[in-house]
């Protein structure tokens, strides 16, 4: 004022402003799943934030999906858009769809699973194989798992083995075919397959006309299963026409007949109402039938039963009366219409006898047994039995004789070859005898062989070994000579000599007609002990590559080196030498011993000379001395 200017006030600048930069947005989360929220932040904002939703401030909450901006104001304009940040929202995904081409597999097999519904996730399978398909061979339970960012949801599948079918069953509207008839068969029970019949027949009915056994399988893509129970079908044929046998076609009085009817191949009906195979009836007219379910027989033979009467006595003839020697007589019978019994009990029209008697004969049927027949009488008579033949001898030698006796002639009378008679005959030559024993029938003979005996055979003679060792002993046996005795040409008698010596061995077989001739020598050796080697070397030392011979003499035997040499001369290097002397019975003791070192080269022998020089035909002595081996000079 106009007193006076107060102090300056404070100061004031003003300065010219600028337009923002534009603010950075962040968000804490930019999926939102199932109602959540995400906060969006901004910075870097010296104004007023303005949002692309229109909210303003430096921060906002949004549960939308979208596209989010920001700009920022103040009184110097606004700045351009911020960065962008995206929001996405979702919610938990559902279960994915789970299907399968099968829900069975056979062994070997497999089926493909797919899942389906899983929009905007990833499948995830069971054993972490991944896609929307899976095959697989095993049976289980299978899970596809659908994943999006907002979770996962899980649904399952159930594959269970398919196997081969069970056996189906089979039925047979009957089980037994007449003739031009059929048999259904229905196999059931074979739901998920084809039914295959064992005869290559196909579907679940099969029409048959033979017999047989019959079974089905059922068959799937899993392959066949086990046959069904058998069915057996049996064909029955048109029934035989029967046949009638009887064990007679006459009754008497009570007397029944036996009939059998054989031939039937069903039921067997007789025209009195039986049924079983054989009936026993009086006199009548019988037939029979025989039937199945399927038809009935003709009818069979017809058999009629008569009523008979009893026989009349029949007539016995014979063709000889008298028998002698064995003979035989045939007794004849005629007139008789039923069964002829003779006083023998035989039974026949005709016999054969052979023994003297009264012969008769009776007729029999069923209705009874006639008087008995006339009678014949056949006498017998026989040929004496051969003589027995015997001797005191049967081998006779040469000036010697066998007494012949002949026994058993009873009622008769001998004869001898040559014509003498009587019960005994000296021989004393070899030959046939034969004896005759004669009576009022005829004759037999009986006969003896006798042989002349010579001297005995040489007999055969082996022995146990042909060496004999100091000590030991050899068995000689004789064989061939069992009808007399061995005598050894030692002097010694019977089979078995037992000898130590060496030597030249036979026998004789000597019996009563003289001595044999003497058997194949044996020659038994008696073998020494071996002697005790001796070696001998040509040089006890050897150089380099140089050999030594040795040389074994004094052996009586197999020489044997303990080098495992057998010649008697061998050639070795250095070493220790030894040989025993041997033979099959024993071992010498080991010979000397030789024993081949390995020499050096000699030291230089060292040489003076009684004189040096030589005059007028002088001449001087050169000894060498220090020489293991021998001195070789210069002038050689």
């Amino acid at each position: 004022n106009i007193c006076e200017k107060s102090p300056v006030s404070n100061i004031v600048t003003i300065t010219t402003g600028t337009s923002p930069d534009a603010p950075t947005i962040a968000t804490d989360k930019t999926s939102l799943c199932n109602g959540e929220s995400a906060t969006l932040t901004a910075t870097g904002c010296t104004g007023t934030v303005k949002w692309s939703t229109n909210a303003t401030g430096a921060s906002i909450t949004v549960t939308t999906s979208g596209t989010y901006t920001a700009t920022c104001s103040n009184t110097c304009g606004t700045s351009v858009v911020s960065n962008q940040v995206i929001i996405t929202t979702g919610s938990t995904p559902a279960a994915p769809t789970v299907t399968s081409d099968k829900t069975e597999i056979c062994t070997g097999h497999s089926a493909v699973l797919t899942a389906t519904g899983c929009t905007g996730g990833s499948i995830t399978w069971t054993g972490g194989s991944t896609g929307s398909t899976l095959t697989v061979n095993t049976a289980g339970t299978y899970t596809a798992t659908c994943t999006t960012t907002c979770g996962s949801s899980s649904a399952s599948i159930v594959i269970t083995t398919k196997n081969p079918p069970l056996p189906p069953t089979v039925t047979a509207d009957k089980d037994i075919c007449c003739t031009g008839q059929t048999v259904t068969l229905t196999a059931t029970a074979c739901s998920s397959g084809v039914v295959v019949w064992n005869t290559g027949a196909t579907g679940n009915i099969l029409v048959v006309s033979d017999s047989g056994t019959y079974t089905a399988v059922c068959k799937n893509e899993c392959g066949q299963g086990s046959s069904s129970t058998p069915v057996v079908i049996k064909t029955l044929p048109k029934p035989n026409t029967p046949i009638i046998t009887t064990d007679k076609t006459t009754v008497c009085g009570t007397e029944k007949a036996t009939l059998t009817v054989s031939n039937c191949n069903g039921t067997l009906v007789w025209n009195t109402g039986a049924t079983t195979s054989t009936i026993v009836v009086g006199a009548g007219t019988y037939s029979a039938t025989c039937e199945n379910i399927c038809e009935k027989s003709p009818v069979s033979n017809i058999v009629t039963i008569t009523t008979g009467t009893s026989p009349d006595a029949p007539t016995i003839a014979t063709d000889k009366t008298s028998l002698c020697n064995g003979e035989s007589a045939t007794l004849t019978a005629t007139g008789c219409t039923g069964t002829v019994k003779w006083s023998t009990n035989a039974t026949g029209a005709s016999i054969t006898v052979t023994t003297s008697g009264t012969y008769t004969a009776t007729c029999s049927n069923t209705c009874g047994t006639s008087v008995v027949s006339n009678q014949v009488i056949i006498t017998t008579g026989s040929t004496p039995a051969a003589p027995t033949v015997t001797s005191d001898k049967t081998e006779i030698c040469t000036g010697h004789s066998a007494v012949l006796t002949a026994t058993g002639c009873t009622g008769g009378s001998i004869t001898w070859t040559g014509g003498s008679t009587g019960s005994t005959l000296t021989v004393n030559t070899a030959g046939t005898y034969t004896a005759t024993c004669t009576t009022t029938c005829g004759s037999s003979s009986a006969s003896i062989v006798i042989t002349t005996k010579n001297p005995p055979l040489p007999p055969t003679v082996t022995a146990d070994k042909d060496i004999c060792c100091t000590g030991q002993t050899v068995t000689l046996t004789a064989t061939a000579c069992s009808s007399g005795v061995v005598v050894w040409n030692t002097g010694a008698t019977g089979n078995i000599l037992v000898v130590s010596d060496s030597g030249t061995y036979t026998a004789v077989c000597k019996n009563e007609c003289g001595q044999g001739s003497s058997s194949t020598p044996v020659v038994i050796k008696t073998l020494p002990k071996p002697n005790t080697p001796i070696i001998t070397t040509d040089k006890t030392t050897v150089c380099g590559t140089e050999k030594a011979t040795l040389t074994v003499s004094n052996c009586n035997g197999t020489l044997v080196w303990n080098t495992g040499a057998t010649t008697s001369t061998i050639v070795v290097g250095a070493g220790t030498y030894s040989a025993t002397c041997e033979n099959i019975c024993e071992k010498s003791p080991v010979s000397n011993i030789v024993t081949i070192t390995t020499g050096t080269s000699p030291d230089a022998p060292g040489i003076v000379t009684t004189k040096n020089n030589l005059c007028n035909g002088e001449s001087a002595t050169l000894t060498a001395s220090g020489c293991l081996g021998t001195v070789n000079w210069s002038n050689n």
